[in-house]
């Protein structure tokens, strides 16, 4: 049997600075960067050093391409180390990816990976050393997208979003009960949790965070609006996976849980690898509510009839969206019938449903 490798060699890798939305005018750079295969694995090395006048640091992404750098479509998620969080400047930075992960079974001798210094959120301080306001949450910078493969939106302001689903753990600490089907476990995603509860939840994580100090100014924690969702799961890709194209669902497994690998129940938040920008499950383990109502007069519901700044989807309705499938969802986590396959349901705000869940945003005040 041929053994599929990855890379051969030692690769010299291109650099990017992003500096989206920022008056920065010393920006980090990315100088030193050096990727290799260790032998016999689908291990990828990748090292570099980051430069930062401003002593803040940056968010580091990571792409690869096989066609030498023509485009970036190789899948790259299964990363640890320096890379997806905010990193302080410094020599020897050391990201290791699991090829065989997100690449098994392809081979090529012409691999090239670009690093992206993402430098946007130093346009909107939180603190004096832009550290993230809670350890579980990651920067989502601004940007655009085509929305369902359809109207582009644009998401004018950063973010921050958590990373992983609100757990049992944390939903009792503020709520004191626990609606989950599935306990055993306080890192378990709280389920069976409503619309309702999931907003008075950020309510009172917003009372408890600004009695501690740690709630920026003109700041609060809240539901995502559907855009936001669909913007932070799709991290910057256009195929119909965050993960890869429409063939990339043999790769599911690796980054969901959903009826072909949950044993149809909820599991520990963050067991399955990340999307490229750090967030865990957006696929599957539970339906994550959003803001938005659910429009039930037009396909897909909520999606804006054209391009749109920051939508909030309808003014009113009966039900609530959720997004992203659960446990029980087959595969491809399916919904939207076009790109990304990142499903959609909706219920009653003020009951929940087996496997509803969520995670919460820090935002900027309107």
């Amino acid at each position: 049997m041929k053994k599929c490798l990855l890379l051969t060699g030692v690769t010299v890798l291109n650099c990017l600075v992003c500096l989206k939305g920022t008056a920065q005018t010393n920006p980090p750079q990315i100088s030193g960067l050096i990727a290799g295969q260790r032998p016999g694995t689908m291990s990828v090395d990748i090292t570099y050093d980051l430069v930062d006048p401003d002593n803040q640091g940056a968010y580091i992404l990571v792409e690869c391409s096989s066609d030498g750098g023509i485009s970036y479509g190789v899948p790259i998620y299964s990363l640890t180390g320096d890379a997806g969080v905010l990193v302080p400047p410094g020599n020897g930075k050391h990201i290791v990816w699991n090829a065989f992960n997100d690449w098994a079974n392809n081979y090529t001798t012409n691999a090239k990976i670009r690093l992206t210094a993402d430098a946007s959120f130093k346009g909107v301080l939180l603190t004096t050393t832009n550290t993230p306001p809670a350890t579980n949450l990651l920067w989502i910078p601004s940007g655009s997208f085509a929305m369902d493969a359809g109207p582009n939106v644009y998401i004018s302001r950063g973010f921050w979003m958590g990373r992983f689903e609100v757990t049992q753990g944390e939903f009792v600490a503020l709520m004191t009960n626990n609606p989950s089907a599935f306990t055993g476990s306080s890192n378990r995603p709280v389920d069976t949790v409503s619309w309702d509860d999931a907003v008075l939840y950020c309510q009172r994580l917003n009372s408890s965070e600004q009695s501690a100090g740690r709630l920026p100014v003109g700041w609060s924690y809240r539901l995502p609006t559907e855009a936001e969702w669909e913007y932070a799961a799709r991290a910057g890709t256009t195929t119909p996976f965050y993960f890869g194209d429409v063939n990339a669902y043999l790769r599911e497994p690796f980054f969901a849980w959903y009826d072909s690998n949950s044993g149809n129940i909820s599991h520990d938040v963050g067991g399955r690898a990340p999307n490229r920008w750090g967030l865990y499950d957006m696929y599957g383990n539970v339906w994550e509510w959003c803001s938005d109502w659910f429009n039930e007069s037009q396909y897909p519901p909520s999606t804006p009839s054209g391009n749109a700044t920051d939508p909030q989807g309808p003014l009113t309705g009966s039900k609530k969206l959720v997004r992203g499938g659960s446990y029980s969802s087959s595969k491809p986590v399916s919904g939207r019938q076009t790109y990304p396959y990142i499903g959609y349901s909706a219920g009653s705000p003020d009951s929940g449903f087996a496997g509803s869940g969520f995670r919460v945003v820090l935002a900027q005040n309107p």
